[in-house]
């Protein structure tokens, strides 16, 4: 059966067509923004391992904010051709980078799930902070 290997919040993420993934700005838990409503970049990077008798697994993430609609995006992920099975397991990376419609400061919860089972939850909090003053010179 299909399974999450890692997922990770990023500024960017990519995965070029050798399976090779880039990550860049990971880590975070809080992002600030100057105010509501915003967008902001946000992108996941994730690996997913399946069986060598596995075709393809059916990957699903989710972004739910502290109220209303959330944002869910569905995709199936097949092996690469030349893919070599690792101790009975192929390797499947996945990015994506997308433009988060914030409405509500709060905690955001994103949710990945592999073949209708919820694999990891992340959370991250969003918050509104002006920016300082500048002094006049």
């Amino acid at each position: 059966m299909a399974r999450l290997q890692y997922v990770v919040l990023a500024e960017y993420a990519r995965v070029d067509a050798g399976g090779l993934m880039t990550v860049v700005g990971a880590g975070f838990d809080r992002i600030a923004i100057p105010s509501l409503p915003s967008q902001i970049p946000l992108a996941c990077a994730m690996r997913i391992l399946l069986a060598e008798s596995e075709k393809d697994a059916r990957l699903a993430v989710a972004v739910q904010p502290p109220s209303g609609l959330g944002l869910r995006m569905e995709t199936v992920l097949t092996p690469p051709v030349e893919a070599k099975p690792h101790a009975g397991e192929i390797g499947v990376a996945f990015a994506a980078t997308f433009n988060l419609p914030v409405s509500a400061s709060g905690i955001y919860s994103f949710i990945a799930s592999v073949d209708g089972v919820e694999s990891e939850a992340i959370t991250f909090e969003v918050e509104v902070q002006k920016p300082p003053e500048q002094a006049d010179v």
